[in-house]
């Protein structure tokens, strides 16, 4: 686990420091967790994890990835990977955060629009082209005017 702090505190590009900065110890604390001179205690461990998004199992045992992955990074990847413009990440990542029900809503709605084809019909058919035409539908109303303003 000794070498693994290390290791992370170059990859990082900290000082011992810097690193130890990070999570409330002075430069000699890690200077001592990377030789082994310390025992590493299990608050430690919770600190570097949570402070650097490092997979526990990696620290404690060298087993999988040393990151870990957050959804920031996770729809970094998927925007990358399908080549998604503003727009389409936009729509995923708010899709992502909405609640089980919601999420439900906006499929039954996606599914009822492919299914019936409301989308290839004019949604916009009966809306007036032109403000002359938007006016004569909603003739323009003339505000009331204050008796004592004038």
């Amino acid at each position: 686990m000794n070498e693994r702090i290390r290791c992370l505190r170059e990859e990082l590009g900290l000082s011992r420091a810097a690193f130890g900065q990070r999570i409330g110890v002075s430069g000699d604390v890690i200077n001592n967790l990377e030789r082994g001179r310390v025992e590493i205690k299990e608050p430690m461990i919770k600190l570097i994890c949570s402070e650097f998004s490092i997979n526990e199992d990696w620290l404690r045992a060298g087993i999988g990835e040393m990151k870990v992955k957050s959804p920031t990074d996770t729809m970094e990847q998927l925007k990358k990977e399908f080549g998604l413009d503003d727009f389409s990440y936009n729509l995923v990542y708010q899709y992502l955060k909405l609640d089980t029900e919601q999420r439900q809503t906006v499929r039954d709605f996606f599914y009822n629009v492919v299914e019936t084809g409301v989308m290839d019909e004019d949604l916009f058919g009966d809306v007036p082209k032109t403000p002359e035409d938007l006016e004569k539908e909603f003739p323009p109303v003339e505000p009331e005017r204050n008796k004592e303003t004038g």
